[in-house]
């Protein structure tokens, strides 16, 4: 069974590394994920956002290397990209991630594309929009006890989404699903607290209306938003 991880420990050990191995070349390095938002269990993944000078397969290999003799590479993952890329990168993604990254090495604000409301509000629509295609191609084309395992999941996606969308409505983002339920309201908190029942043959359907009816909602929402 797997530990906690010490991630203290743990990000300064790899950070020491990839000064040591990449030295100027290193110009990020960020955590992400359940060990930021301090609601990691001991299953959850080492969530690394790392960005060097440029990126080619040797880099991919090095870092790969260097996960491994840290330890726990089983469970590491995350983000990695040259500076360049990062500059030019799709700017409906980049207000969840300056939300979603803390700092470790260097400053991500300063390497990031700026974005704008109608930015985030694409990022929500495009969320939505593929979660809304991903409950009715599984309602469709894949058996029941499929949909009964699979819906369960679709709560990760649904805290993102929420992240973003109580950014734009009230300039609130949620950094915690524990915190998700004290901020949401109306069909917002319908869907979340949802997740809260177990899903059964019983009761899949009824749970299916309610998050395709929100996903409907949402879309209305933010396809008011401009500017």
């Amino acid at each position: 069974m797997n530990n906690i991880v010490d991630i203290n420990d743990y990000t300064n050990k790899l950070t020491d590394t990839l000064k040591s191995k990449f030295g100027d070349r290193l110009i990020y390095v960020g955590l992400q994920g359940s060990y930021l938002r301090g609601e990691a269990t001991s299953e959850s993944d080492i969530d690394i956002m790392l960005v060097l000078d440029e990126i080619h397969a040797k880099d991919l290999a090095t870092y790969r290397q260097i996960l491994e003799e840290l330890g726990e590479y089983e469970r590491a993952c995350g983000f990695v990209c040259g500076k360049e890329e990062l500059i030019n990168w799709f700017p409906e993604e980049i207000c969840h991630v300056l939300h979603t990254t803390s700092d470790i090495y260097g400053k991500l604000s300063e390497i990031v594309p700026s974005y704008s409301k109608k930015d985030i509000a694409d990022y929500i629509k495009m969320s939505v929009g593929n979660l809304y295609h991903m409950l009715c191609h599984r309602r469709i084309h894949s058996e029941m006890e499929k949909n009964v395992y699979k819906l369960p999941l679709a709560k990760r996606d649904i805290f993102f989404i929420l992240q973003n969308l109580y950014f734009l409505e009230d300039s609130d983002f949620i950094e915690r699903k524990i915190d998700v339920a004290s901020k949401v309201k109306g069909i917002d908190l319908q869907v979340w607290e949802s997740f809260s029942e177990e899903i059964t043959y019983e009761n899949l359907d009824r749970n299916l209306d309610l998050l395709l009816d929100w996903c409907k909602d949402v879309l209305k929402r933010t396809s008011k938003c401009g500017d």
